[in-house]
């Protein structure tokens, strides 16, 4: 009986020696049992920014004052290459929750004789010299912000400013003026953008100006389909159109800009 005894206060003793040991076992069990959490989403400011090629052509109307008819102008991609004298473009964006800022900026110089109709019967050859430079700039909302799809809403100003030279010859008459003009048009629009992959997404944005304010119309199309490289660069391909129609004291710019579209992305 005495041995009994003896036996049963030993086992009580490894007991109370081996339970904190396998209480602490259990819980680290526990521990590595739980889910993961879910990866935090970004916070504060983002931005994007990154330039750009429009491959586009250019068609519609030109003209510098109302007593000589403008110039009906229909000038592919490769007639403005080989008529370019300078060009820039680029994107900027900032974020931060809802919130989404743009820019977009174009400058484009060049000089064009060929594939010009002149309206006037006294006039045989005609000179074009334009330089434009158009930016808009919007704020938006991110009114749908799920995990593969957002749509912003956004409201800004695109600024237009364009200088244009006409030199026009004939037998009997001849004709030389420049004109520059700079408005403003107010703009609305809507971008939507959704994830087709893990790096690849679609991207399609739409405005509509002017309204009489500064152009009588101007609106906008771009679809874009861009590539992730990395978390920090991104490459993108698409089609873009755009189209003005302004005019003031015979001074008019009434055409379209036209053609693929080619960039790249940078996320800081």
């Amino acid at each position: 009986m005495r041995n009994c005894s003896g036996l049963l206060f030993a086992v009580g003793l490894c007991c109370l020696w081996v339970s904190p040991a396998a209480a602490e076992a259990s819980a680290e069990s526990i521990q590595v049992a739980q889910p993961a959490s879910p990866p935090a989403q970004p916070s504060g400011w983002q931005f994007t920014a990154g330039p750009y090629l429009w491959m586009a052509g250019l068609k519609g109307d030109m003209g510098v004052v109302e007593e000589v008819e403008p110039v009906a102008v229909d000038l592919s991609f490769i007639d403005i290459l080989g008529a370019l004298k300078f060009a820039a473009m680029g994107t900027f964006e900032a974020r931060n929750g809802r919130f989404v800022g743009t820019a977009d900026l174009m400058y484009l110089s060049m000089g064009a004789s060929d594939d010009i109709e002149i309206r006037e019967v006294d006039f045989l050859d005609v000179e074009l010299d334009s330089k434009t430079f158009i930016t808009t700039l919007t704020a938006g909302y991110r009114a749908v912000d799920q995990d593969r799809l957002s749509l912003d809403v956004f409201a800004g100003g695109r600024i237009n400013s364009m200088k244009t030279s006409l030199d026009l010859d004939g037998p009997q008459r001849s004709f030389s003026g420049s004109r520059t003009e700079t408005w403003l048009d107010p703009v609305v629009g809507l971008r939507f953008k959704s994830r087709l992959g893990q790096r690849w997404s679609l991207e399609t944005y739409g405005d509509i100006g002017g309204f009489g304010v500064g152009s009588h119309r101007t609106w906008q199309l771009h679809g874009l389909v861009q590539y992730d490289l990395s978390s920090r660069w991104a490459l993108s391909a698409g089609w873009r159109h755009l189209k003005i129609d302004y005019e003031d004291n015979g001074f008019v710019f009434d055409a379209a800009m036209d053609g693929p579209i080619l960039g790249a992305i940078y996320r800081f």
